[in-house]
């Protein structure tokens, strides 16, 4: 059985959602990702930010990391709660909220 310590998220572009982020934090992975507002919204206070495209500032923030195992621990069980914010019942009917808000046909007012 493999184990990991975290989930590192590198993206350097907008991110729409990240079901992957989601995913591993179902598995209790904090995560540590790009400081990117799409992402920031879906991970919550379950990972950590490093800055875009600075190779630097992930080796930093991953070191960091796996020297505090406080840190570490506090953001597993931060992202097992974040996780449960994204279950199949509750997205999905989010999902159809605002698929019929945006789909509304429009009224003009008088």
């Amino acid at each position: 059985m493999l184990t990991f310590d975290a989930f590192v998220f590198t993206t350097r572009g907008p991110e729409a959602f990240g079901l992957v982020l989601i995913e591993a934090q179902a598995h209790g992975l904090p995560i540590v990702y790009s400081d990117l507002s799409g992402v920031r919204e879906v991970v919550g206070s379950a990972g950590v930010a490093y800055t875009p495209g600075d190779p630097r500032s992930l080796a930093v923030t991953l070191d960091q990391l796996g020297r505090d195992v406080h840190r570490h621990k506090a953001l597993s069980t931060a992202a097992l709660h974040n996780a449960r914010r994204f279950d199949i019942i509750t997205t999905g009917r989010q999902l159809r909220e605002l698929t019929l808000r945006v789909t509304k046909p429009h009224t003009p007012k008088s």
